[in-house]
């Protein structure tokens, strides 16, 4: 028998070796959203046996993760707030003995595969990136760069950017960042920057011929080709910007007509090259004296600014500009009230995007609608990932109310919304930890996208170039990742410091959350121990006040209202506008408005070949059915007829809206957002729903063909009445006589009537805003 002496020390020596031994956990790592990983724990004890936990929950739980009793660790469907997860081994026998390891859950790994082209000259350039795993928010970077980035597939990114000539013979690593809560990073394919092309300079004047009344004016515009130097000398008839006699044009080309008739009654106006004054391209004007009782009132002049600052014309709208003139119809639309937007709750989505599409073509308030559209392409939120309706009204509801509001005030709120706390990432981004970031989505698109762009720009919206010639960037990444330090520390409406998704009301500053550090910007320190609203208010002050803003929002405005092309004259007189309104306030957006909408170059009628824009698939329907006294219904079920066409209402795919502002015409040098989403399969869309309105017109869009049913027994005052209502008088002759062609094969008088309608619908004459 044992004495008991010993055994008492067989047990405290049982116990020391216990406490000697250390249970190791193997291995920590990252976890793919969804995926396992097998771990392994080694236990030098009797028994072996452990009892695993995930986050100090046995057997852990749906947010953060399961373990099994084995071992076996499964991650949660969506990735937690708190990225980072422990795991514990712990022993059956001696509960104080235990290990862990931390497990980094991630989205799936984003793969690069290839470049299309996999070379490009200097200069700017649009590439494909294909891969695996990309989203909507995937950017691409180019040596650390992100580049203008358009989602297209799961397999397929379109980045736009510029190389610099002195990167010319190098090749640079391109990468894609699935940023986000546990983004992860491609690998990198290196992408080869050739010679720049050399061309010749060229000039070229738009428009090239031009008859011009006495006194009218007309801004040409010219297009320098081979030159980083796009400055030209206007002449007239030889003189140096002309003169009483024979007309005078501006540095901007902005030509006025003598006010008596010279001889020869045609003049000659031309652009020479700075840069090679032996180059340059002439126009010819011909003058002549106004005929009795013409005037801006007429029907072009009225159907082309009813477009510009509405969904286009309805019979009555048309004739309301004619009788006020254009000015007085800008004062009764902003005076009118807001058209409600209410939130249709448990319907969904579909009843918000309904509502929309028929408010656009209805509300009396169509000047605001019109700008509304216009901000809410520069300023983005989604319906692709804010779902719920009330993760988007709230957002239509403010560019509504700011619409001719100041935009230093718009920046405030849409800031400090839940809507774009969810969009954009800024609610819950808190001050970050030792070897972690601070999110920058919200950050990096209020400056390129919201505010002041890429590039440094001039007040008519040229870039600036440094001493080598090339652009100087606006800011860099280092000003990205303070910006979002000082955007540190809100959440959602709630009472705890990091609440979950609530868009009851805007969002809520947790100053515990907040980087308290000093934050540098370009040319402003933002001063340690700032709250987190006075940091917000240092960043839109500065973003709100910088040089860029002006012609910045004043190019994205005129291309959304008037011209995808506006000449840097253009530009540069509504940037004036923004930076000061006539009472010394800046920002003023309905100045802007009545700047934009009233300026010569947008209220001159015939159109050069660069001007106007391309409709896009809602502005063109939309436009259509108001031009036949229809409407569309508010419960209409079109939102998927439009996603066809790639426009599907409210849900741009990307931050960058449903096209990328810097998309240019296929080989051409002009820029064309539109032409981004009009491919043949969606001009053959657009085309079939024109037939279905014309020929099954019912609940969704109700329209009236019977004013021209009713002439078609005469072919001549058929076609003047489809000229009329959708081309405001400007067809051409050859145009009228393909269409009477087409009219006397019909049969009937309805058919006559579809046919004269549905050809000009789908002729560029229409489909082009001129």
């Amino acid at each position: 028998m044992i004495p008991r002496f010993f055994r008492f020390a067989a047990a405290l020596l049982l116990a020391g070796l216990a406490h000697a031994q250390s249970i190791t956990v193997y291995s920590s790592g990252n976890v793919t959203r969804g995926g396992s990983r097998q771990l392994t724990a080694y236990v030098p004890l009797s028994p072996a046996t452990v009892v695993w936990s995930v986050n100090g929950v046995p057997g852990g739980d749906a947010v953060f993760g399961t373990v099994s009793p084995t071992g076996r660790y499964q991650a949660p469907a969506a990735i937690p707030e708190a990225n980072a997860v422990s795991v514990r081994a712990t022993s059956t026998a001696y509960p104080n003995q235990s290990h862990a390891v931390t497990l980094v859950i991630t989205q799936p790994a984003v793969n690069l595969w290839s470049l299309s082209p996999s070379s490009v000259p200097a200069g700017d350039f649009t590439i494909r990136v294909n891969g695996s795993n990309f989203h909507a928010g995937s950017v691409v970077h180019l040596a650390g760069t992100p580049l203008a980035t358009t989602f297209l597939s799961a397999t397929g990114l379109r980045a736009v950017g510029h190389a610099p000539a002195a990167l010319a013979g190098k090749s640079l690593d391109v990468t894609v960042v699935n940023s986000g809560l546990g983004g992860t990073v491609s690998s990198a394919v290196r992408l080869a920057i050739t010679a720049p092309v050399a061309v010749p300079v060229t000039v070229a004047v738009a428009p090239a011929t031009v008859g011009l009344n006495l006194g009218a004016t007309r801004t040409f515009a010219a297009t320098v080709s081979g030159s980083t130097n796009s400055a030209v000398i206007w002449s007239v008839a030889g003189v140096v910007g002309g003169n009483p006699v024979v007309g005078t044009i501006s540095a901007a080309g902005l030509y006025t007509a003598p006010a008596a008739l010279p001889s020869p009654a045609t003049v000659t106006i031309r652009a020479a090259s700075v840069a090679d004054p032996a180059v340059g391209a002439n126009a010819v004007v011909t003058l002549s004296v106004p005929p009795a009782g013409s005037g801006p009132a007429s029907d072009l002049a009225a159907g082309r600014f009813l477009e510009q600052a509405a969904y286009g014309p309805t019979p009555a709208a048309l004739q309301r500009v004619q009788q006020l003139g254009i000015p007085a119809w800008l004062d009764e639309q902003f005076a009118l009230p807001e058209t409600p937007i209410s939130n249709p709750g448990g319907m969904g989505m579909a009843a918000v995007q309904a509502h929309y599409l028929h408010r656009v073509a209805t509300a009396p308030d169509q000047l605001r609608q019109r700008v509304a559209y216009a901000l809410g392409q520069i300023v983005v939120i989604s319906a692709n990932k804010n779902i719920y309706p009330d993760e988007l009204v709230p957002y239509l509801q403010l560019l509504s109310r700011h619409a001719f509001g100041n935009y230093r005030t718009f920046l405030g709120e849409i800031s400090r919304s839940s809507q774009m706390g969810k969009y954009l990432d800024l609610a819950n981004s808190n001050s970050p930890t030792p070897g972690s970031a601070a999110n920058e989505n919200f950050a990096r698109e209020l400056m390129q996208l919201f505010t002041i762009g890429l590039y440094a720009l001039n007040p008519d919206g040229s870039r600036q170039l440094d001493a080598a010639g090339l652009p100087l960037r606006a800011y860099d990444q280092h000003t990205v990742q303070q910006v979002a330090l000082a955007l540190t520390g809100w959440t959602f409406p709630g009472p705890a410091d990091n609440n979950w998704e609530n868009f009851s009301g805007p969002l809520q500053p947790r100053e515990a959350n907040h980087y308290a550090g000093a934050k540098q910007l370009v040319g402003l320190t933002l001063p340690a121990g700032q709250s987190v609203n006075a940091d917000l208010d240092g960043v839109l002050d500065w973003l709100f006040h910088h040089p860029n803003t002006g012609p910045f929002l004043a190019t994205r405005l005129i291309r959304a209202l008037v011209k995808s092309n506006p000449t840097p004259g253009y530009i540069a007189r509504i940037s004036a506008v923004f930076a000061a309104n006539g009472a010394g306030v800046r920002g003023d957006l309905r100045a802007v408005v009545r700047a934009i909408l009233t300026d010569p170059e947008a209220r001159q009628d015939q159109s050069p070949a660069d001007g106007g824009r391309l409709k896009d698939p809602i502005f063109n329907v939309v436009a259509f059915v108001r031009a036949l006294g229809g409407s569309i219904s508010a419960t209409n079920q079109q939102a998927w007829t439009f996603s066809r066409m790639s426009q599907t209402p409210l849900a741009p795919a990307s931050v960058f809206g449903f096209y990328s502002p810097l998309f240019r015409v296929p080989r051409s040098s002009l820029v064309g957002p539109e032409f981004q989403i009009y491919g043949p399969t969606e001009s053959v869309l657009r085309g079939n729903l024109f037939w279905q309105i014309l020929s099954h017109p019912g609940t969704d869009f109700p329209v009236d063909l019977a004013p021209f049913v009713n002439l078609a027994g005469d072919p001549a005052a058929l076609i003047d009445a489809v000229d009329r209502t959708l081309l405001y008088g400007r067809m051409p002759a050859a145009m009228r006589q393909y269409l009477a062609t087409a009219i006397a094969a019909q049969g009937d008088a309805l058919a006559r009537a579809q046919t004269a309608l549905y050809l000009t619908a789908l002729s560029g004459f229409y489909a082009v805003q001129y």
